[in-house]
This record gives C-alpha cells, structure tokens and sequence, in this order.
C-alpha cells in the first residue's frame, strides 16, 4: 500500500481538461454569436436602405465580442 499514487493527481487532471473544454465551447459560442449579429446587422441595414433610408451602425470591437449600435434615419 505504500506505492499506491494518491487520487488527486489523476483528479486534478480531469478538471483541468474539464475546464479546457468550457474554455473552448465558451470561445466557440462566442464567436458563433458574433457571426449571427453580423448577418442580423446586415439584414437591419439592408430592410433600412430598402425602406429608402439611411443606417448608421457604430461597431465597437471588443477582445472576443462585438457591440453594436444601429440607427436607421429616414
């Protein structure tokens, strides 16, 4: 019994990788959602300049997300 390893090694390991994968799906996310508010924002501006006015979106660029503000004056 005195050359048994104790369990927290192989445990610790277990939730670095289950930590590594929320990283990983969390940045996924992230980028699946700008790229979604990429196409609605287009969409916006299309149905503005389609409806005869004009749309001024102000894009702020952040370290992994995007804000938006969008204004469409007739």
């Amino acid at each position: 019994m005195a050359n048994e390893r104790p369990a927290g090694n192989k445990a610790g390991k277990l939730w670095i990788m289950i930590g590594l994968f929320i990283v990983v799906f969390g940045i996924g996310m992230t980028v699946m959602t700008n790229m979604v508010n990429d196409k609605k924002i287009d969409a916006m501006t299309q149905q503005c300049e389609d409806d005869g006015g004009q749309a001024i979106v102000a894009k702020e660029k952040n370290f992994l997300s995007t804000s938006y503000s969008f204004e469409c004056k007739q």
